[in-house]
């Protein structure tokens, strides 16, 4: 009863945080797609080194990225790992800048035991989210300016259940069934500020949606010599057709500029929950990881997926292939609790880079960061606090486009408990 008064009071504090804090980002390449993705259930352990994962297994913590891993989760333990994340962003032109920030609740995960054979994970985070507010003014010789506005939020969140099983000591098979929801706003507008007599025009849309998705991982060991391990790590996705419902209206209208009154002159068109479907295209990742027990990991992974299969509601939208690079590694220097902290504290360091789906014009829109953080394993417990940074840049300034340069930061609680272990009472 005392660790499930703990795990509420976690969760508790984290969901107050991430309540009180600013919640929607503001990135103008969000306005494209599914917005801006948040990885492919990534922990802060995960993001520490870069984003490597898909040959990651451990049996004191979660790894979502690829669920052939949960069959390495101990057999006698309940984990539970809990994650906030924020950043800071500098918006950069040629001419101007902007800064801005996001905090937000990132992942809650546990893991556990089936049978001797299958472990399973549960968990909830964030899979994309929309956040812009952008505005462009034109200037048109010997005729009105005429300025074009567009403005949107929202995203889609995960909520997978995880099964890892042990096919023998080297070979282990994963799959998530995951469940997308959310909801999304966008609007568009082109209006004349310096004419009451041309009226401007406003386009407004609503998504919701929801439906489930399946993910595959295969993880499988070589043993190097007496102490050290390699893993290849595979995960795919297939193309699935995410179920919607959409509010589009259309409209002509006067004022609603700067604060002003909106008045529709007429309206163009009007969908009320228009059925349709969402592409989520199919997904390939490839990684490996070299691990010495007990001291050092270091590794690389691939992903690629097909976003030119993308649309929504019969359109389709001129997205490109995306992959990520990652390599990464971390470094404990001594297991032991009765060594210091700076010993037993686990070092970690990754960099990635990412082409996204974005094209703007031949200009592809890319992404690169460098990471490094900490684990502080607590004495007398098996609780470990992990904190990661990142720092990294997103797209580019040539061709009238936005630099994003950003500062991200992690920060999560992993708990591990021998719930499932019989007892033995003299």
């Amino acid at each position: 009863m005392k660790r499930i008064k703990i795990l509420i009071l976690l969760i508790t504090i984290v969901l107050s945080m991430n309540i009180n804090a600013q919640t929607g980002i503001n990135s103008p390449y969000s306005r494209y797609g599914l917005g801006q993705l948040y990885g492919e259930n990534l922990n802060t352990i995960n993001m520490s080194m870069g984003g490597l994962s898909l040959g990651i297994h451990n049996s004191s913590a979660l790894n979502p990225a690829n669920p052939a891993s949960y069959g390495s989760l101990d057999s006698l333990a309940f984990l539970f790992e809990i994650g906030v994340a924020g950043n800071t962003t500098t918006l950069k032109t040629t001419t101007l800048s902007e800064n801005g920030y996001d905090a937000t609740l990132s992942y809650i995960f546990a893991g556990f035991p089936i049978t001797r054979w299958w472990r399973a994970g549960v968990g909830i985070m964030p899979y994309s989210k929309i956040g812009y507010n952008v505005e462009v003014t034109v200037e048109v010789p010997d005729f009105s300016n005429v300025v074009h506005s567009f403005t949107g939020d929202g995203g889609l969140n995960q909520v997978f259940f995880g099964n890892g099983f042990n096919i023998n000591e080297k070979l282990r098979l994963g799959i998530d069934v995951s469940y997308l929801f959310g909801q999304s706003s966008r609007s568009s507008m082109v209006y004349y500020p310096d004419s009451i007599l041309i009226f401007g025009t406003k386009v407004e849309s609503k998504v919701r949606g929801g439906d489930f998705i399946f993910d595959y991982g295969v993880q499988y060991d070589i043993d190097l010599n007496s102490t050290t391990q390699a893993t290849i790590g595979i995960t795919y996705a297939n193309k699935f057709n995410l179920k919607a419902k959409r509010n589009y209206l259309s409209k002509t209208l006067s004022g609603g500029f700067n604060g002003e009154v909106e008045i529709v002159k007429d309206t163009i068109e009007y969908l009320s929950d228009e059925k349709g479907t969402i592409i989520l295209p199919q997904r390939l990742g490839i990684g490996f990881a070299v691990v010495k027990e007990g001291i050092w990991l270091v590794g690389a992974d691939f992903e690629w997926q097909n976003w030119t299969e993308f649309g929504a509601f019969n359109v389709s939208d001129t997205l490109s292939n995306s992959f990520r690079l990652t390599v990464g590694g971390e470094f404990t220097p001594v297991h032991s609790n009765i060594s210091s902290l700076f010993k037993r504290m686990t070092y970690r360091a990754g960099l990635r880079y990412n082409q996204s789906y974005l094209n703007f014009d031949g200009t592809h829109i890319n992404e690169f960061g460098i990471s490094f953080g900490f684990g502080f394993p607590m004495k007398k417990s098996k609780t470990e606090i992990d904190l990661g940074f990142e720092f990294g840049r997103r797209g580019t300034t040539d061709n009238k486009l936005v630099q994003e340069n950003f500062i991200n930061f992690f920060l999560g609680v992993s708990i591990k408990e021998h719930w499932f272990q019989k007892r033995k009472y003299k």
